[in-house]
């Protein structure tokens, strides 16, 4: 499986700068993400900001989305195949390079992300399996991006289902509320072109 690690310093540079920077920069990506959220709550008056909300609301609503009903190219592992979260960063690769890579406006190379797998929660019913997406646009002048996008993708493994039933994968994208699935799903770069703007604007606004 080959993912694209954007998030680490070019290899050239020493060990320590390695891991004050990615620390720095996990750190100023998480205030970012609340302050941003918080933002979004709270905008009121200011034109330019109900714009960029209203541009939010319109995809978040595009009810085009919910009419998307195609197969899946990737086949989803059954409840009895998912035997270790390394078969999850497989299949959403394989997804990103399927399907999103492959959209009429789908992500150009310019893009590039990182997969990692998050956490585990165990329920009684069923176990979550949780993953992260980061995309960024890294350039030769600033190849620590200052900004990234996330998307959140959960496997949801039953405990009482046969197991050869499909597990339930869905996902949302950082400061959206709306859950999306694989087969009712259509990519759009703009997407992660616009959340990377707002949160862009948001910095530049932070006095710190």
């Amino acid at each position: 499986m080959t993912v694209n690690n954007i998030d680490m310093p070019e290899a050239s540079q020493s060990e320590d700068y390695d891991l004050l920077a990615y620390e720095a920069k996990r750190v100023v990506d998480q205030v970012l993400t609340q302050s941003f959220v918080h933002m979004s709550d709270t905008i009121t008056d200011n034109n330019e900001n109900n714009l960029q909300r209203e541009r939010f609301i319109e995809l978040e609503n595009d009810k085009s989305q919910t009419k998307i009903q195609e197969e899946s190219i990737v086949k989803w592992p059954t409840i009895e195949e998912f035997t270790n979260t390394n078969i999850g960063l497989e299949k959403i690769n394989e997804y990103i390079d399927k399907q999103w890579k492959t959209s009429p406006s789908g992500q150009d190379p310019c893009w590039l992300y990182v997969i990692d797998f998050i956490e585990k929660k165990s329920l009684e019913f069923n176990d979550l399996y949780i993953y992260r997406i980061q995309y960024s646009i890294p350039t030769r002048r600033q190849p620590i991006p200052k900004q990234t996008v996330s998307i959140y993708f959960t496997f949801d493994v039953s405990k009482v289902k046969p197991k050869n039933t499909p597990i339930q994968v869905s996902f949302v994208l950082e400061t959206m509320r709306l859950i999306h699935y694989p087969d009712k799903f259509r990519f759009r770069q703009v997407w992660l072109e616009n959340i990377l703007l707002l949160k862009e604007k948001l910095a530049n606004e932070l006095d710190f």
